[in-house]
C-alpha cells in the first residue's frame, strides 16, 4: 500500500444537541477511506485528517448526509487578529456585559455580608 499525502482541516458543524451527535459524525467520517476524525462538541468542529483524494466537499456530504450542517472555517483576515474583531462578536459582547452587571451587583452583596 503507497503512503499517500494527507492533509489535516476542521470544519465547523452545526445541528449538534449532545455528545452522542458528536460520536456519529466521526464515526461516519472515519468510515471514510483513510479519513481520521474528531469531533468536539463543545466547539462544534471537527478536525480531520484526509488523504488528499478526498476532497473538503465529500466531507461536508457525508455530514450533511448524516442530518447535520458543516462548513469550512472562513478564512483568517490580517483583521482578525486585533482588537476590532474581538468586539464585533456578538456572543463575547453578551458574556462580557453579563460579567460586568454580576460584578456590579455582587459588590454590594459581599459589602452587607461584612
Amino acid at each position: 500500500m503507497a503512503d499517500q499525502a494527507t492533509r489535516t482541516m476542521e470544519l465547523s458543524i452545526g445541528g449538534m444537541t449532545c455528545a452522542s451527535c458528536a460520536n456519529r459524525i466521526e464515526r461516519k467520517l472515519n468510515k471514510l477511506d483513510g479519513v481520521q476524525a474528531t469531533v468536539n462538541y463543545a466547539t462544534e468542529k471537527a478536525t480531520v485528517s484526509h488523504p488528499e483524494t478526498i476532497q473538503p466537499e465529500d466531507l461536508i456530504a457525508t455530514i450533511e448526509q448524516a442530518g447535520y450542517s458543516a462548513e469550512l472555517p472562513a478564512p483568517a483576515t490580517p483583521e482578525e487578529d486585533g482588537r476590532a474583531a474581538r468586539d464585533d462578536d456578538p456572543q463575547l459582547r453578551a458574556m462580557r456585559d453579563r460579567a460586568v452587571i454580576s460584578i456590579v451587583l455582587a459588590v454590594p452583596v459581599i459589602a452587607m455580608a461584612m
